[in-house]
């Protein structure tokens, strides 16, 4: 075998490393030769002061355990520079090569930043809606490497209008996550909420978010890559994906037998659903959603509406079976309250029964359910719309081979039931630390 084919090529010529390493070699060497003095030295062993190593031989003097003392640490103080100076000077050439446009301590601040991104764990987020961004606002800034799965089978309102009209997937959900990724009052997130109000102008209820998302795609010709690209340009702090880059529209199928297209169709119907599903069979998964959930540590679904937000996702079998298949926990946040027209009457175990007849048994290992209490002003608020707090049915959940994690994961806020941020991000660090 030719050394340029081997292990050995960063032997050859040119590189410039082989005299650096040389340099590391002889530092070390010398620190080992110092404390070997040293310890002559100190311990006045008759049989190693003999050795001919032993500089201390060759002094006729009362102060000869002074000096070779003196001489030891002079030559530690050597090694030291010996072995920084060649540390450094390896790296510097290294990175020179590497990146030869960048300067020495550009270059050493980028790969400190990558490995500081490497030593990350890695959370997926799959879902979309409201409960997703609570649980990235509550991760975000905890040294995480945090992704965000979004559904994009949104038809109503801005969204809608710039899905049939510019032909792209609708950004409303992508948006929102986008969002809750960036600091509380910065411009970014100025940017990404603003929304237009003019009357009678084609912008009138759009949102700037959604228009820049729509135009990135157009000057990219990508959906994914242009909402990573615009969270780099933003500076967003994790990244969001859809799951997939063609038309995805969502149906379903009611107890009556009627079949409804379309999210907001469904949820305005009302009524028991036997079933949801994607229009088209040969959707394709998005490949950076894919790698993201292999590559993952934790994997969180939800909360969301249960059919029109966490379903779409795990419709697509290269996702459901990339979700099997990837080692990370893999939790599942119940939502706190029932949903009027998707949920009416569904218990927590309910909620999961339905995550586990997507992705099969002994796939979800835990699941979050809320057991917090709130004001009967807010719950009368919520039954004049048929919403009701999610029963917990421990005993079930764990039937079906699920962890149940119980808490307080709810607060309410404006009036409304939200996710508590905080409280789940606890809750996934704790689970976190049992991954490390």
């Amino acid at each position: 075998m030719r050394i340029e084919d081997s292990k050995l090529r960063f032997l050859l010529p040119g590189l410039r490393i082989k005299r650096f390493i040389f340099v590391i070699i002889l530092g070390i060497l010398l620190i080992i030769y110092s404390v070997f003095l040293l310890s002559v030295a100190i311990s006045g062993s008759e049989y190693l002061s003999q050795n001919a190593l032993y500089i201390g031989k060759y002094f006729d003097s009362v102060f000869k355990s002074a000096i070779v003392e003196i001489i030891s640490v002079l030559l530690i103080l050597l090694s030291a520079f010996l072995i920084y100076f060649g540390i450094s000077s390896l790296l510097k050439s290294v990175s020179t090569a590497l990146m030869p446009e960048k300067s020495y301590d550009e270059a050493m601040s980028i790969l400190f930043e990558r490995r500081k991104e490497n030593l990350k764990k890695k959370v997926v987020n799959i879902g979309g809606g409201t409960g997703t961004t609570a649980v990235l606002e509550g991760l975000r800034g905890k040294f995480l490497k945090i992704s965000a799965i979004i559904t994009v089978a949104d038809s109503g309102g801005s969204s809608g209008r710039i899905r049939k009209e510019l032909k792209v997937p609708p950004p409303g959900d992508i948006r929102n996550c986008l969002i809750s990724l960036t600091e509380e009052n910065s411009f970014a997130r100025k940017i990404l909420s603003y929304r237009f109000s003019a009357p009678n102008s084609c912008f009138d209820g759009h949102n700037l978010g959604n228009i820049l998302i729509a135009g990135f795609t157009k000057v990219t010709g990508d959906f994914a890559e242009a909402v990573l690209k615009l969270g780099k340009f933003l500076q967003i702090d994790g990244e969001v994906l859809p799951f997939t880059e063609d038309e995805a529209v969502l149906c379903a199928e009611f107890e009556d037998g009627v079949i409804i297209e379309g999210e907001s169709d469904i949820a305005e119907r009302g009524g028991k659903i036997k079933r949801v599903f994607l229009k088209d069979g040969q959707i394709k998964p998005s490949l950076p959603a894919l790698q993201r959930i292999i590559e993952a540590d934790i994997i969180i679904i939800g909360p969301g509406s249960l059919y029109t937000s966490i379903m779409p996702p795990l419709l697509l079998p290269t996702i459901a079976d990339t979700i099997r298949r990837s080692k990370a926990i893999k939790v599942y946040v119940v939502n706190v309250m029932t949903e009027h027209g998707e949920t009416d009457g569904f218990t927590a175990s309910d909620h999961v029964r339905e995550i586990v007849s997507v992705l099969g048994e002994n796939v979800l290992d835990y699941a979050i359910v809320n057991n917090r209490t709130f004001s009967e002003k807010v719950l009368q608020k919520y039954a004049e719309s048929h919403s009701f707090p999610v029963e917990i049915d421990k005993e079930n959940i764990e039937k079906l081979g699920v962890r149940t994690i119980i808490g307080d994961f709810a607060e309410e806020r404006g009036g409304l039931i939200r996710h508590n941020s905080d409280a789940l991000r606890e809750a996934i660090v704790k689970l976190k630390r049992k991954k490390a």
